[in-house]
């Protein structure tokens, strides 16, 4: 791997604060022309993938977009668009790249890990909300796109505690993403 890429990467890795729900401001201004300058290394799709999910992992939801836009006929750019989407609120939009995506791997990888997470860091108690059913049909392996952002669009309303579950969740779908953006660009 580039080691350009990787310290980009290492960077990101030191963030020690969850990445919201809905970013305010980029969360490092530094990192911007860092990822930007990879683009002198091609402009294959997965380059532009993982330049946008960089920038997404950064929380530089504009520039994210910008290469997603690029890219949005390719299943793994449809879903780093879905997701920008979703982090920016505009549900209606997210949901629909997330259906463009279709049965991404990286949708079961997510589905697996945050069954597996949920499992063992909830309780599983429901308090007959909407929200509770929701997580409890995740723990059971149900986990869905479509469905986590109706979570989040509801995000506003929930306690500390729900909050901090939906942190966790949006943290294991953007790894598993992040984790095939990579592995992808590392094979061309």
């Amino acid at each position: 791997m580039n080691s350009d890429i990787k310290a980009i990467i290492e960077w990101l890795e030191q963030r020690s604060e969850p990445q919201p729900l809905f970013p305010k401001k980029t969360w490092n201004a530094s990192l911007e022309g860092k990822i930007e300058a990879l683009n002198n290394l091609g402009s294959s799709i997965e380059m532009i993938t993982l330049i946008a999910a960089l920038h997404l992992r950064n929380d530089s939801l504009d520039l994210s977009h910008s290469y997603a836009q690029k890219i949005e006929h390719d299943a793994t750019g449809a879903y780093w668009h879905g997701i920008m989407h979703r982090m920016e609120g505009d549900f209606s939009n997210a949901k629909y790249w997330f259906w463009q995506a279709g049965q991404h791997p990286a949708m079961q990888q997510a589905k697996q890990r945050i069954a597996e997470w949920l499992q063992q860091h909830w309780n599983g108690q429901t308090d007959g909300s909407r929200a509770s059913s929701i997580l409890q049909s995740f723990q059971n392996g149900g986990w869905s796109s479509e469905q986590f952002v109706e979570l989040v669009k509801e995000s506003s309303t929930f306690a500390e505690d729900m909050q901090q579950l939906l942190l966790a969740i949006q943290a294991l779908e953007i790894e598993a993403l992040f984790q095939h953006t990579l592995a992808a660009y590392s094979k061309h």
